[in-house]
């Protein structure tokens, strides 16, 4: 198997085809997602589901977060008042919170885009991890990944059959 991926808040330029389809004509209360895949998301709106998800079986005894934390640990953290920890490596930072959950964020430095595009790696199963994207503020961080990442494992569930 291939990784899956999954937009949920896809292309812009593509946004009426894909939200003109006939799952979109009504509401699915039973997927998690299927709002966001239904509306685009305004640009100044921090989600609290992931705009995108990847699921992807990984290799026998490999962690899929080794390298971003290796490249984190290279420097030196700046704390905040609230415990979370900001490592920065040139347009990159990696945000940690007090319990040891992190991600890979990128500031776009722009009106258009204000928040952070972050992506964090956990694993479902031996078998098994997911990626994700989602918006987040370094003020919003702590609260904002823990809620995308259970939203992020509902949508996961969701897909199952």
């Amino acid at each position: 198997m291939k990784p899956v991926v999954v937009m949920l808040d896809g292309s812009p330029a593509r946004r009426e085809m894909q939200t003109n389809r006939p799952f979109c004509s009504r509401p699915h209360p039973e997927y998690p997602w299927a709002e966001m895949a239904c509306h685009l998301i305004p640009t100044d709106v921090i989600p609290d589901k992931p705009v995108q998800m990847t699921v992807s079986v990984k290799a026998s005894g490999f962690d899929p977060s080794v390298r971003e934390r290796e490249a984190m640990m290279k420097n030196q953290p700046t704390v905040a008042s609230d415990g979370l920890r900001t490592y920065r490596s040139k347009n990159d930072s990696y945000l940690q919170r007090p319990d040891g959950y992190f991600a890979q964020c990128h500031d776009h430095r722009s009106k258009s885009q204000p928040w952070l595009s972050c992506t964090a790696t956990e694993e479902l199963s031996d078998k098994l991890a997911i990626s994700y994207d989602f918006r987040s503020t370094a003020e919003l961080f702590i609260t904002q990944s823990a809620i995308v990442a259970d939203n992020a494992r509902a949508i996961f569930n969701s897909l199952k059959p």
